[in-house]
């Protein structure tokens, strides 16, 4: 009982010695580390406490962006499909305005638009038909588009028109341009000439070319004019005028030769032929 006694009493006065002795280096380590474990996980605590509210935050409001960005394209691929199932979205009709029955038919069939055909696709392919309009229909110089509810509406101008090519006793416009429309006639419109035996299309593009020279005065007042060649001269033409009188010419020179027209009929008692092949001259026609 005394020996343990004196072992408490020696180990608690050798405690209260190395208390009061100055520490170790090591122990001072120890120490400082261990007071630094102490911060750091009293830092952790309270960063992970202060944070956990935020993130909660944070994941609510992204899960609420993406349902919101699922719910528009869900909503917007629904309304295109209801769209496009409805009647709505089709062709109900096709008008053409600024020319007559005969042309107006032609361009609806040229356009290419169809009844039932989508109206966005209609209007996405405008410039498309509107060239095929003017590729095809020498009388077209332009076109403008406007849809309406379920209708589309053409409105034309109109290309001048100097004579019509006759074909197989079809009629056919022929633009200032050189251009031979598909639409087919059976009368010539608005007191035009009518070009017979032109077969190629070297031939008619000088030929329109010879005809937007002339007058509006000369121009309505031919007749006919057929291309009657001869070895001497391949672009050697007939002229029949409205007034009786005729005139045999070069196709390349005819616009400038008939400036002479006027004044060489001033002379004339009666119906005459003019050459002017070589210069200019008339003869009584019999």
């Amino acid at each position: 009982m005394e020996v343990g006694m004196k072992f408490k009493l020696n180990n608690f006065f050798g405690r209260e010695k190395r208390i009061n002795q100055p520490l170790t280096p090591w122990e001072q380590a120890q120490k400082k580390r261990h007071k630094g474990n102490l911060k750091r996980n009293s830092f952790k605590k309270k960063r992970m406490g202060s944070k956990l509210p935020k993130l909660v935050k944070q994941r609510r409001s992204l899960l609420h962006k993406r349902m919101s960005i699922n719910l528009f394209v869900f909503g917007f691929i629904t309304l295109v499909s209801l769209y496009f199932i409805l009647p709505i979205s089709r062709v109900k009709e096709v008008n053409v305005s600024g020319a007559d029955n005969v042309t107006q038919e032609a361009i609806k069939k040229a356009s290419g638009i169809n009844i039932n055909d989508y109206m966005l696709q209609v209007y996405l392919g405008k410039g498309h038909s509107a060239r095929l309009i003017k590729n095809n229909i020498s009388e077209v110089k332009s076109t403008a588009f406007s849809l309406h509810d379920r209708s589309v509406n053409i409105r034309i101008s109109k290309e001048k028109i100097v004579g019509y090519l006759l074909k197989n006793n079809k009629y056919y416009a022929l633009n200032s341009e050189g251009h031979v429309s598909i639409v087919q006639r059976t009368a010539p419109e608005e007191n035009l000439p009518v070009f017979s035996n032109f077969k190629t299309s070297s031939e008619t593009k000088l030929l329109a070319k010879q005809m937007n020279k002339l007058s509006s005065s000369l121009l309505t007042g031919i007749s006919e004019i057929d291309a009657v060649p001869v070895s001497v001269n391949p672009e050697r033409i007939r002229v029949y005028m409205n007034d009786g009188n005729e005139i045999i010419a070069t196709l390349s020179t005819f616009a400038s030769k008939m400036q002479y027209y006027s004044q060489i009929k001033a002379k004339a008692t009666g119906k005459i032929r003019i050459d002017f092949e070589v210069g200019a001259y008339s003869t009584e026609l019999k």
